[in-house]
């Protein structure tokens, strides 16, 4: 049993890089229970300096080390700037609260710099494209496990409308996440323009299909205000010679006045 992490700490010190990857290294494995003493002693810049120095081949580790120091102390945004210097070491797949914490950070700060460049006529900040990685990597892995719909909430949060539709095509039941976009880009997406785009990605990938949901894609193309993409539809479905596409014409009408919006319909019309 491990009592202290001094004499780790004072391995810092040495001259040779493998026993600094020694002391790294474990103390990377016993940070979650030295904290404090790491953090109240002069070691916490010594492994800053570690990481600032270009010609130690192991900073990514040592920027790690840090992060994990700065997240018991509760400094997450110094916390969150050393896990973007840790790179592929800040492993996401790892069940910890410090990197569930982390990522929520990483979500939340990525999904205002998208959000305030999207809205803003200013000029926009750059986004580090570190940050950018942790994000993707997380919506990547969110598919890889079957947990599409968390990966459709975080790319509509970060206004990644790419890893949206990624999200969607690839999914055994693609009709049922379409619908389940529509669902929440109603119910969370505010910004009316942002939610446009949403719907009109929407509707490309029902167009995509080999059997498109008509009644979604005029309920998508209503809240669009698009009454020439519905008469569009309307009119192949009558003239297709087919009784079940005009009863589907039927029904689209039906659903249309059901909303109640006369000015739309005077405009399919």
């Amino acid at each position: 049993m491990v009592s202290s992490a001094s004499a780790l700490l004072a391995m810092l010190n040495e001259n040779h890089p493998i026993l600094k990857l020694h002391a790294l290294s474990n103390l990377n494995a016993l940070v979650d229970y030295f904290w404090p003493e790491i953090s109240t002693s002069v070691p916490v810049p010594t492994i800053e300096s570690l990481y600032e120095d270009e010609a130690f081949d192991q900073r990514q580790l040592a920027a790690l080390v840090v992060s994990k120091v700065f997240y018991y102390l509760g400094e997450l945004n110094d916390s969150l700037s050393y896990a973007l210097g840790a790179g592929p070491l800040f492993d996401i797949s790892v069940d910890s609260d410090y990197i569930h914490t982390l990522l929520a950070k990483a979500i939340d700060e990525y999904a205002s710099l998208k959000s305030r460049a999207a809205e803003s006529t200013e000029e926009a900040a750059i986004v580090d494209p570190r940050l950018e990685a942790i994000v993707e990597r997380m919506m990547d892995k969110c598919i890889s496990d079957g947990r599409y719909q968390q990966a459709m909430g975080i790319a509509i949060e970060c206004r990644r409308l790419d890893k949206l539709e990624h999200a969607i095509i690839s999914h055994d039941n693609i009709h049922g996440m379409l619908s389940y976009c529509i669902y929440i880009s109603h119910s969370y997406v505010n910004h009316r323009e942002y939610r446009c785009e949403v719907l009109r990605l929407l509707v490309k990938i029902y167009q995509r299909l080999s059997s498109p949901d008509y009644l979604s894609i005029c309920q998508c193309l209503m809240f669009l205000d698009d009454p020439e993409g519905v008469a569009s539809i309307l009119e192949k479905l009558l003239q297709s010679g087919n009784k079940d596409d005009a009863l589907l014409a039927f029904q689209i009408a039906f659903n249309l006045i059901e909303n109640e919006h006369q000015a739309f319909l005077l405009n399919v019309l």
